[in-house]
């Protein structure tokens, strides 16, 4: 293994334990109710089922469905990954397809757990305006959602969904990339963006809900 090799692989375990390191930090103070983790945030009406549905719908065919399968083919277009579907038009339109069924897969799953474990899908910013307590914030809502009764639990639907898609996906993969290693990095790079897109919603009021832009 050369150093560029060994040096993705070292990135990618060190979100994978990070991750996994944080959400068993949070889960083991209280596995149902977190009170007092999370610092105060906006508020809004709990969603309904059929909002929360909507949610996903948008999720998975909306601006943000469409960017994320095309910005995911365009990292494996330029690492050659997997290296079977080669480069070129084909290759791209190859990889989006597998990043946006990944994400079909994801959404449907998080849309069940969440709905069946009274789950609210959405980021909630801060109200403090601190840069660190933004941060924070940013950081535990990855791994800690707010339940329609308004309380904070780990958040099951979250990583449950992002490692079995990522498991999923290895059913279309060629032969370099169904492992289950690769379906564990998948599920990393998926929180990965969550984290990444709830920093978007904490600091750019348009990437929000409509109900949390102000």
């Amino acid at each position: 293994m050369n150093l560029a090799a060994k040096t993705k692989a070292f990135a990618i375990n060190a979100v994978c334990l990070s991750a996994l390191s944080l959400s068993a930090t949070v889960h083991a103070q209280n596995p149902v109710n977190l009170p007092d983790q999370v610092g105060p945030t906006m508020t809004a009406d709990p969603f309904t089922v059929h909002e929360k549905f909507e949610y996903r719908f948008l999720q998975t065919v909306g601006l943000h469905g469409y960017l994320g399968a095309a910005a995911g083919a365009a990292i494996g277009q330029a690492r050659n990954v997997p290296h079977e579907w080669g480069q070129g038009f084909e290759g791209y339109a190859s990889r989006y397809t597998s990043d946006f069924g990944t994400n079909v897969a994801r959404q449907s799953i998080e849309f069940g757990l969440e709905t069946a474990l009274h789950e609210d899908p959405r980021y909630f910013p801060s109200e403090d305006k601190r840069l660190g307590a933004r941060l924070k914030n940013v950081l535990l809502q990855t791994v800690v959602t707010r339940t329609d009764s308004g309380r904070e639990a780990f958040a099951w639907a979250r990583m449950s969904s992002a490692f079995a898609a990522g498991a999923i996906t290895n059913a279309w993969q060629p032969e370099s990339t169904d492992t289950p290693g690769r379906a564990a990095s998948r599920g990393c790079f998926m929180l990965g963006g969550d984290l990444g897109y709830n920093f978007l919603q904490e600091f750019v009021p348009f990437f929000r809900p409509r109900g949390l832009r102000h």
